[in-house]
């Protein structure tokens, strides 16, 4: 079965990749920018550092909606999900808050685009156009 960067079940999703030449230190400045920028553009989130399972680093959050990023090989998944610990009613605002801000979200975050899977589990990319 092929591998690809994980993310929650349920999230939407902007991929990007990064040059094999970044470094550990690099990485650790992507996570640290990557956490004040989001705080910058979404004023009700506050930092966080916890992982969501063993793979999703929440970099961000407020009360209704979690703000991470996961890494495979240079593939890189920004997300937006819906806290876990939600009740019925504010899981609908989250799913509204993450419908409103998605198209920024991908703009601001993605430069590739899931085409789809091989019958392996391997996924195929495309670069969004500028």
């Amino acid at each position: 079965m092929g591998r690809s960067v994980s993310y929650p079940s349920g999230a939407l999703v902007a991929f990007t990749h990064f040059d094999e030449e970044m470094d550990c230190w690099d990485w650790q400045d992507v996570i640290n920018d990557t956490r004040d920028y989001a705080c910058e553009l979404w004023p009700s989130f506050e930092p966080a550092d916890y992982w969501r399972g063993r793979e999703d680093l929440v970099l961000a959050r407020n009360r209704l909606v979690e703000f991470g990023v996961s890494e495979y090989c240079g593939l890189v998944a920004y997300w937006l999900v819906a806290r876990d610990d939600l009740d019925a009613g504010r899981q609908a605002l989250a799913e509204a808050w993450i419908a409103r801000v998605g198209g920024r979200f991908i703009k601001t975050f993605g430069t590739l685009r899931l085409v789809g899977r091989f019958s392996n589990g391997e996924a195929i990319y495309e670069r969004i156009a500028a």
